[in-house]
């Protein structure tokens, strides 16, 4: 699949780190990536990783890296993971604290700039040209998220839309619907028929509360707002509290008061909202194309899914983040960094990009569906629906931590009626132009 030409925009949130909290490489899963002792007169190379182990896009990666093994014995390549959910903590405390690795997992734009500004990474300049010019599989404007004052600090390792509707098929069919809708009028009415039919139409775990965030009103604000909004409102032309803005805070208080999600949405997680949804709990759930992996790996054979984007405001804009990238620490030098530009260029290639296409992960890489992939037929339809769409910005690749933070709690007491959406807005803007002052 070849990536679409336009200029995706790339990060996820930056969460502040509230309490300092020791984290060592107990909090992670760390092994040697060859399973080997180590070689004394290797130099070693230590990554880390944001990776809930045993998904199919990190044994894709394990299977390049295994071969990275076999090819440079002089690297004792140490791969730790540690889960989604605690890596930002991990990677920003232990950034506080200079106590980083070689080699780490990064996101761009505003949860970069803290540790570009900190001095704790280094410009990966002199080795972009291996993917803009040597191989042509990435393009400048690829790394300019990751980019800051004209220097690159890492190499984009994949993207990610964050808005789908994955839904049961039959479970809509029970309720006189053939197809997905096409309009929003539609999509309500469809919530009305699941409860007609006593289903909860939609699985939303909340209790991390981005997902209301970068899988619910990133794509759903930029349907009212347009792809130009969130600068606008940096520069101090537009605000959060502009009506097209509240509108779409107004969506998710009307889903929530047509009770069109499970009761415990604050209290469950991304990962049990998927579960709901493949026990038959619920008759939909909306993720990112990351869910997709859960999904075909513990669905039930029966279970017939299908795939679509929301229908709202007769828009296709989805959005969408250039995920992560892997940076290199800053006092790498000599051999060391050496290593560090090898691994780099070798696993960020060609081929661990293809092997990511056939599980199902939308690639940044200007690569085309290997010959010998067998896709899913479910995966194959997200990647359609996915090539129907433009992207729109996440919003936590832009806002602030802070207006961010606060977005995010807004949503959340949305959902429990402790705001409304204008009294959200009006809390957002305040920390906005806090931050502009």
């Amino acid at each position: 699949m070849r990536k679409r030409s336009n200029n995706l925009f790339l990060g996820l949130v930056v969460l502040l780190v509230s309490v300092l909290v020791a984290c060592s490489s107990d909090n992670g899963e760390e092994t040697s990536s060859n399973g080997e002792s180590t070689n004394d007169d290797a130099v070693e190379l230590k990554f880390w990783k944001s990776e809930d182990v045993g998904r199919a896009d990190y044994q894709a990666f394990m299977d390049v890296v295994e071969k990275f093994d076999e090819e440079h014995p002089k690297i004792d390549l140490q791969v730790d993971t540690t889960p989604n959910a605690d890596y930002r903590t991990r990677l920003n405390t232990q950034a506080a604290g200079g106590q980083l690795p070689d080699v780490f997992q990064v996101w761009p734009g505003a949860e970069l700039e803290p540790l570009v500004d900190g001095g704790v990474l280094q410009p990966i300049n002199d080795i972009v040209s291996h993917w803009t010019e040597e191989t042509g599989l990435l393009d400048e404007e690829d790394f300019e998220d990751f980019s800051v004052e004209g220097d690159t600090y890492a190499v984009p390792a994949n993207t990610n839309p964050t808005n789908m509707v994955f839904y049961d098929k039959d479970m809509l069919a029970d309720a006189g619907y053939d197809e997905f809708p096409e309009t929003y009028d539609e999509f309500l009415q469809l919530i009305d028929d699941l409860k007609g039919n006593d289903i909860t139409p939609i699985a939303l775990g909340n209790s991390d509360a981005w997902v209301l965030q970068s899988v619910y009103i990133s794509t759903i604000a930029d349907r009212f707002t347009g792809n130009d909004f969130l600068e606008d409102v940096a520069n101090g032309e537009r605000a959060f509290t502009d009506s097209d803005f509240v509108q779409s805070l107004e969506v998710i208080d009307e889903l929530v008061k047509k009770e069109a999600f499970n009761e415990d949405l604050n209290t469950i997680d991304s990962t049990q909202m998927v579960d709901y949804f493949l026990q038959g709990r619920t008759a939909m759930v909306i993720d990112g194309n990351w869910g997709i992996s859960s999904i075909l790996e513990n669905k039930p054979e029966d279970k017939n899914i299908g795939v679509s984007m929301i229908p709202l405001n007769d828009k296709k804009t989805i959005s969408t983040v250039a995920g992560t990238g892997v940076a290199i620490n800053s006092e790498l030098e000599g051999e060391k960094l050496e290593a560090a530009h090898t691994f780099l260029q070798y696993v960020y290639d060609q081929e661990l990009w293809e092997e990511l296409i056939k599980v199902g992960r939308p690639i940044i890489a200007n690569v085309e569906v290997p010959d010998d992939a067998e896709l899913n037929p479910l995966t194959e339809e997200m990647l359609e629906v996915i090539a129907e769409s433009e992207p729109a910005p996440v919003y936590d690749a832009t806002l602030t931590p802070a207006v961010n933070d606060q977005l995010e709690n807004e949503l959340q007491s949305i959902t429990v009626g402790g705001s409304t959406p204008e009294e959200a807005a009006e809390n957002i803007q305040r920390v906005a132009e806090t931050e502009l002052e």
